[in-house]
């Protein structure tokens, strides 16, 4: 992944044992003043049970001593049964720094207005986040509300929650839905001309030349796609970060500013770790825009009701 790290040290989890005891001094900074190491007896990282991290004791020691080294401070690793849990434990202040799904972050934000995402992890082909996506047959003509459009199922934030918050703003028309089950038996049904298109994502990379529908799924099952009929765009949400590394507001500033380089530096000084923490993105984390998750507001709030 990173050609200044040998391969046994950014795989090796006992390589990083080892630099969880030397190399993250780097990290730490210079005690010249009081600062958040006289404030903060310990930082309680949470993450959800099913983050791959969460399977392994190895992992999960390796990560909580690297963050310890890094921070100058005593670490302590809560994992939860699912994300209502880190939700409620992050919106609480149970815990002060927490990987999140979008989504986990959005409903976080929504109940408390008390977090903030630190850092968004950059996948390898460059991308920040995705863009849920209506594709149809190229030759296509009919209005939306005559296609029949399938989806995977209802867990798929891209391909049904994004989708109908927006038939529900009005800013898509609801085609004749067709519940699929999976991403898989989406493209089937595709492909025997059962539905006219259906509900997909892309990945957003800056400065991208636009929409590469190479890249539906993120690149998954190309050669099935490739062999059905030639698709074309026809609706795009707005873009949607990946889950950040999001830290509770009561936390001190000068510690949030030691974890986002401690994330910075990690692609380079401790590609091993991040091995550990985004398996899927390699490409390291960027500062996110402070209104980026805003999109998700109508997925985890109830629409508004008007009149007594």
């Amino acid at each position: 992944m990173f050609a200044t790290a040998p391969l046994a040290f950014r795989h090796g989890i006992a390589g990083l044992l080892i630099w969880a005891g030397t190399g993250a001094a780097a990290f730490a900074p210079e005690r010249a003043r009081a600062d958040y190491r006289d404030s903060v007896e310990v930082l309680r990282i949470g993450l959800a049970e099913n983050h791959v991290a969460a399977a392994n004791p190895l992992k999960l020691a390796a990560v909580r001593r690297t963050f310890a080294k890094a921070l100058g401070i005593p670490v302590e690793i809560v994992t939860m049964r699912g994300y209502a849990a880190l939700i409620d434990a992050h919106a609480s202040g149970q815990v002060g720094y927490a990987i999140h799904s979008a989504r986990s972050f959005a409903a976080t934000y929504a109940a408390c207005g008390c977090v903030q995402a630190l850092r968004t992890p950059v996948a390898s082909d460059g991308s920040t986040g995705f863009r849920s996506i209506l594709v149809v047959r190229e030759n296509i003509e009919k209005p939306i509300d005559e296609l029949r459009i399938a989806y995977s199922n209802e867990d798929s934030v891209s391909g049904w929650q994004i989708p109908r918050q927006a038939i529900a703003s009005g800013s898509l028309d609801a085609p004749q839905l067709v519940r699929a089950g999976s991403v898989a038996a989406v493209i089937e049904l595709y492909q025997r001309g059962e539905v006219d298109g259906f509900f997909s994502w892309l990945p957003e990379i800056e400065d991208a030349a636009g929409a590469d529908l190479k890249q539906l799924f993120g690149g998954w099952n190309q050669s099935a796609l490739q062999a059905s009929d030639p698709l074309r765009l026809m609706w795009s949400s707005q873009s949607v970060p990946y889950g950040p590394h999001a830290i509770h507001n009561g936390m001190p500033d000068d510690l949030k500013q030691a974890l986002g380089a401690f994330l910075d530096q990690m692609p380079s000084t401790a590609p091993g770790l991040l091995d550990i923490m985004e398996p899927v993105f390699s490409g390291g984390y960027v500062v996110p825009d402070p209104d980026a998750y805003e999109g998700l507001d109508g997925l985890v709030r109830p629409p508004a009701v008007n009149g007594g």
